[in-house]
């Protein structure tokens, strides 16, 4: 360490041996090591024979010479002095001899010089070193006769080291060490700030040590607070006994030299921070500005306090370990004051939030709201640059949170800078990781770490950092190693299949099969519910459709043995089960799901998958037509998302209350089409599941606005023409829009209609055959084949009906009214309209209240208009309010017919018979088959009666 300048010190000491004497100047801020180099040099110089002399100057000096006293004190015997003239004896005697009269006037420095010269020519023999270290402090005297020594040669083998801090030396001992350096009799080695290989020597380190750069940055390259940083590293140093009464003594004696007014300056500073203007420091010290402005101006002399570069107004400590000191070393009560001022001082600058949160968390116990958002936000911004902090002040936010605060959505908020800033810290087995992200309790020890790591790689997922969850996991089952535990391997492995499956990276069935084989061989009850959840979303995912079947069911009866106690750190298999519910087409069991995912989360820390599991629940609700239900599930996975940061889980959930809106609104609203925006401005060129979902959710939006263009654009630009990250059912689902947009422009309709066909072929799951009918009806509609439309339309309707799939089987009835009215089949038309708006008005949907084209009759009234009159002897018996259909089917019913049959004669669908049955009960004021039989056989008597005659 300090090579260069030792070598320069040293060659200095060499000129003793060849007969030469000499000067050197040793400079540098505090704690830059020249005590240090001064005790090697003078080591060396006892090695080689040369006596050596030391003296050191005091922070409070009373005597003037009192250095020169000590330092040639053991040179002035009385054989030594006898040697001298009498006059150099007699000023040696009175002057600087430690028994001397203390209350003698100093004399002329050029006499006392001269017998300064004159003593230690006398005495230096085969060499002499004297060292005068902290000579800045020198009295003016000391500095005259230090003046004298360094301008006149001695003519013998005595070299004068003279140590001090330019920034607080006298001017006068400037321009003699620089006069003298130009004469070629001083040597000047200056001290400035070590390189960062010489700090990893120093501290005994690697160079690429983590915590190393991030010290040497804030130590400037100074050796004190270099070595004392790393007295804590890799945390952040606390300033214990053993350094203020060791390495950090000599800075301790600066500030206790420091009058009242500066000491109080010094310490409010210190409780300011960094930088700070004589202003700022008025206000905190709560003192007078020109007594502080003169204050200030005596700690730079003394250079406790610097003015900053570049600024003429700001100041600063010399070091950061100084602040420290002073900091430690300020009374408590009037340090929390100080902080408390110095944060209302930091609030009108608008400091950062991290600068303001020293303060709050030195200030006090009891934290106001702005004081929690603050910790909060500097938390959030200091999770990777100073993970200590954050997790510091992060968990004062989270405990600081009194319960009414402590709703799910601000705790979420703060889950994912916390588990950022532990994974930063590499404190994944601390104690308040565990206690905080593992739910507090219930959680059992072998348990606590997967815990944690489940948190993290939840957020990295809802972050969309999916490299980063990845090698989260994989750094977990390396230190786990393939000999462990096969339960830890098997849930690790689960978690891999999920990202797999939300990032579809072609590793899905890979990790399904073997986290099912490790819950197999040695899994709990849990691990090997989640391992069949995951496997039958692989098996669905690669079309092999019977055994998604079993696997799902299997994953549901394990999964529903479990109390939920066990299952607190288990939620993400609720989100599987449901997600394979949604695609099997069973949105009530995806519902059950859910709605049990969230039943076990309550209650405890916000666990990251509520966003995750309200979303499901939203498009399992959605899906079954209880818009208002999946609204307020929406609403909450976007507030949730939001908190939480999960940018793509919001905008899936954004999307889903735009469809419903859109659902919920009449045509042309204009709030179905805000909601819809406000989507779509949330999206991003991402590509994982979640992306693709919202996509596929706006896209419909757009289509039931009559938005078809934008909906292609839509679906072409963010994911078509694969849809590689849904499953086969979505995919169906996907291509049936497709379809629909493009049939209106005749682009690539048929196309897309056949690549709903091959999913339906590869995946024979009802809705995904439904899906594959309706772009088929699509595609026949734009073709004008009317009657084979009209059949594929009824067909979807019905497996759309079977699956509890409302929304669809809705738009699937309407698309069928609308075949019939363009294929000028306008009685049938205007039957499925009424039976579609029927279901519209039961599921409380306003899009359907009026035929998108105005081509359908509607209302009795004008139900009568459209139809043939009634003969007279269809206006007795009550008849008179039927309509010709109606009694159509009244006719047939009364005759003894089953609906599907009444349905084949007339060429309707039964459940239009059904509606129109509904219509003659209220009309005739019936309420079963059986009245409307007998009324029908009173009427065919009386017309047999009549045609007798």
């Amino acid at each position: 360490m300090r090579c260069g300048e030792s070598l320069r010190l040293l060659q200095a000491l060499r000129g003793i041996a060849e007969g030469r004497g000499g000067g050197v100047e040793l400079h540098g801020d505090p704690g830059s090591g020249k005590t240090r180099l001064l005790s090697l040099l003078m080591a060396a110089a006892e090695d080689q024979g040369v006596r050596v002399l030391d003296g050191r100057c005091q922070p409070t000096e009373q005597d003037a010479f009192g250095v020169f006293t000590r330092a040639l004190g053991d040179l002035m015997t009385p054989q030594a002095l006898a040697r001298l003239a009498p006059v150099h004896a007699e000023l040696l005697r009175t002057h600087l001899c430690v028994h001397r009269d203390r209350v003698v006037p100093p004399p002329p420095s050029l006499p006392l010089s001269r017998a300064v010269h004159a003593l230690l020519a006398d005495a230096a023999g085969e060499g002499l070193l004297l060292v005068l270290d902290d000579f800045h402090r020198a009295d003016p005297k000391a500095l005259e006769l230090a003046d004298h020594l360094v301008r006149r040669p001695l003519g013998a083998p005595v070299l004068v080291v003279i140590a001090q801090r330019s920034r607080q030396a006298d001017p006068s001992l400037l321009g003699a060490l620089a006069y003298g350096a130009e004469q070629g009799r001083v040597t000047r080695v200056a001290l400035g700030p070590i390189d960062p290989e010489q700090a990893a020597r120093l501290l005994n380190v690697r160079p690429d040590t983590g915590w190393l750069r991030s010290a040497y940055q804030e130590s400037q390259g100074n050796i004190l607070d270099l070595l004392v940083l790393g007295e804590a590293a890799p945390l952040r140093p606390s300033l214990t006994a053993d350094l203020v009464t060791g390495p950090l003594a000599p800075l301790a004696a600066e500030l206790e030299s420091l009058g009242p007014v500066e000491r109080l300056v010094a310490e409010c500073a210190a409780a300011l921070g960094d930088r700070f203007t004589r202003e700022e420091l008025a206000d905190v010290c709560e003192l007078p500005f020109d007594q502080v402005c003169a204050a200030v101006s005596g700690l730079v002399r003394l250079d406790i306090l610097r003015p900053l570069p570049h600024s003429a107004t700001r100041f600063g400590f010399r070091q950061p370990v100084l602040r420290a000191l002073t900091h430690e070393r300020t009374d408590r009560c009037r340090r929390l004051q100080a902080h408390r001022r110095a944060l209302a001082v930091l609030n009108r600058r608008a400091a950062p939030a991290a600068e303001r949160a020293v303060h709050i968390e030195l200030s006090t116990g009891a934290f106001t709201p702005e004081d929690l958002e603050t910790l909060a936000l500097a938390g959030k911004e200091t999770t990777l640059s100073a993970p200590e902090d954050a997790i510091r002040w992060l968990l004062l936010a989270l405990r600081g949170l009194v319960p009414g605060d402590r709703s799910p959505g601000r705790l979420l908020g703060l889950i994912p800078p916390l588990a950022r800033a532990f994974q930063a810290a590499g404190r994944l087995d601390d104690e308040a990781s565990l206690h905080l992200l593992a739910h507090d309790a219930g959680v059992r020890p072998d348990e606590a770490r997967y815990a944690v790591i489940r948190v993290c790689v939840l957020v990295e997922c809802l972050h969309g950092r999916f490299a980063e969850a990845d090698a989260l996991l994989r750094t977990e089952l390396a230190r786990v190693g393939s000999a462990a535990d096969k339960d830890l391997l098997a849930r690790l492995t689960v978690f891999r299949g999920i990202l797999s499956s939300l990032c579809n990276d072609g590793e899905l069935s890979t990790h399904a099969s073997a986290a099912l084989r490790l819950a197999r061989t040695g899994g709990r009850a849990t691990t090997l519910a989640g391992a069949l959840s995951l496997h039958a979303l692989a098996e669905l995912t690669a079309g092999r459709t019977a055994g998604a079947l079993a696997a799902y069911d299997a994953a549901v009866r394990q999964l529903d043995k479990l109390p939920d106690s066990e299952l607190r750190l288990y939620t993400e298999y609720f989100a599987l089960l449901g997600t394979c519910a949604l695609a099997l087409g069973r949105p009530q069991e995806a519902e059950s799901r859910y709605t049990r995912g969230l039943a076990v989360s309550a209650g405890h820390h916000p666990d990251a998958m509520l966003p995750a599991l309200y979303g499901g629940l939203a498009e399992a609700q959605l899906r079954q037509g209880r818009l208002e239900s999946a609204l307020r599930s929406a609403g909450e996975a976007a507030d949730l998302a939001g908190h939480l940061g999960a940018d793509r889980l919001r905008a899936y959930a954004m999307a889903q209350e735009a469809l419903a809106v859109t659902y919920r609104e009449p045509p042309g609203s204009s709030r179905a089409s805000a909601r819809t925006e406000e989507a779509l401005r949330a999206l991003h060129h991402w590509n994982d599941s979640w992306h693709s979902l919202a996509v596929l959710t706006i896209a419909e939006s757009l289509l039931l606005q009559g938005s078809q263009e934008r909906c292609l654009d839509l679906l072409l630009d963010q994911g078509a023409p694969d849809f590689g990250t849904l499953s086969p059912p979505r995919r169906a689902r996907a291509y049936e829009l497709l379809t629909l947009a493009s049939a209106s422009s005749g682009a690539r309709a048929a196309i897309w209609a056949e690549r709903a066909s091959r999913v339906m072929e590869d995946c024979p799951l009802p809705h995904s055959r439904a899906y594959a009918l309706l772009a088929r009806g699509h595609v026949l509609s734009q073709r004008h084949d009317w009657t084979a439309a009209i059949t594929a339309y009824r067909q979807a309707e019905r497996l759309f009906g079977s699956t509890q799939l409302r929304l669809q089987s809705l738009r699937a009835a309407v698309r069928t009214a609308e075949a019939a009215s363009s294929g000028r089949r306008l009685e049938e038309a205007r039957d499925l309209w009424s039976a579609a708006r029927e279901l519209a008005d039961h599921w409380h949907m306003p899009l359907f209240a009026q035929p998108p084209s105005g081509g359908f009759p509607e209302g009795p009234q004008e139900d009568d208009r459209t139809s043939t009159p009634a003969s007279p002897a269809e206006q007795d018996a009550g008849l008179t309010s039927l309509t010709r259909r109606e009694l159509e089917v009244a006719r047939l019913v009364g005759t003894g017919r089953r609906t599907r049959e009444v349905a084949e004669t007339l060429r309707v669908s039964p459940r239009t018979i059904e509606v129109h049955l509904a219509r003659i009960y209220r009309k005739l004021e019936i309420g079963s088959r059986a009245e409307l039989a007998g009324l029908m056989a009173v009427r065919i008597s009386t017309d047999a009666r009549r045609s007798r005659y």
